[in-house]
């Protein structure tokens, strides 16, 4: 555990294992801990940096607007303090959006990304996706936990997990995280206007990923446009839009190939 300053905000690290280094970042609210049993996996051939986002748990919040920009700033200063040498990244939902941002801004910390179903609205725009995020930040300004259980349901609530799978409790309050998100983290994300040509011209491999229970949503026709786009095929994992959490020894195992493939 360690902490790393950045930008005026205090972020809150782990890491686990030896080995070439490789950074988690988490989908909705999670912090470090959400992907524990990934890492673990993860940590039998890598060294794994988790770490909580900017307003997160234990991480500061700083001051000034949240972008998904600025987000790709903090990961880069905690490749910077963490990682010898480039780094392998594996973002997930908005995880893998930060991502696409930072191979774009810091090429030069990152040796491949794997993006597991960007929300990327600039790219996909879908009327039923913008309603249900329109309805998500409507319901969130009266009561989170309703939003948050709308977005569940639009993002596959219904999703298996692997067997042995534990969600790890969140860390700080969770109420507070959760507003936290809808507040600066949601608008980051339906505001990001990053494109393929942007991504491309970063010259980082980039992989993107679908849940193979995610077939015909708002995020895997997402990852299936940045895989057309970019030229490659869509790869798929197991699960769904939180696949790589959820099924953490089978994720890991199929994270390994595609981040030594490239």
């Amino acid at each position: 555990m360690a902490t790393v300053d950045v930008d005026g905000a205090e972020l809150y690290v782990e890491t686990v294992g030896e080995g070439p280094p490789l950074l988690i970042v988490q989908g909705g609210m999670g912090d470090a801990g959400a992907s524990a049993q990934l890492a673990t996996e993860l940590a039998r051939t890598h060294r794994v940096i988790t770490y909580d986002r900017r307003g997160i748990a234990r991480s500061g919040a700083g001051d000034g607007v949240v972008t998904m920009d600025r987000h790709a700033d903090d990961a880069a200063a905690v490749l910077g303090a963490t990682a010898d040498g480039l780094a392998a990244v594996v973002g997930v939902s908005i995880g893998a959006l930060l991502g696409l941002h930072l191979v774009c801004r810091h090429p030069d910390v990152v040796s491949v990304l794997v993006a597991h179903e960007p929300p990327m609205t600039a790219l996909v725009r879908d009327d039923d996706a913008a309603a249900a995020l329109d309805r998500a930040a409507e319901l969130a300004r009266d009561d989170v936990w309703a939003a948050i259980r709308h977005m569940a349901e639009f993002t596959g609530a219904g999703d298996t997990a692997e067997p042995g799978y534990r969600p790890a409790p969140p860390a700080g309050d969770p109420e507070a995280g959760l507003r936290r998100f809808f507040d600066h983290d949601f608008p980051a994300v339906r505001t990001s206007d990053i494109g393929v040509d942007r991504i491309a011209a970063s010259a980082v491999p980039v992989v993107p990923t679908g849940g193979v229970q995610s077939r015909g949503r708002w995020e895997y026709r997402c990852a299936e446009a940045l895989a057309r786009g970019l030229g490659r095929d869509l790869v798929e994992l197991p699960g769904g839009h939180d696949g790589p959490v959820a099924h953490p020894a089978a994720a890991a195992a199929a994270l390994r190939t595609l981040v030594r493939s490239e």
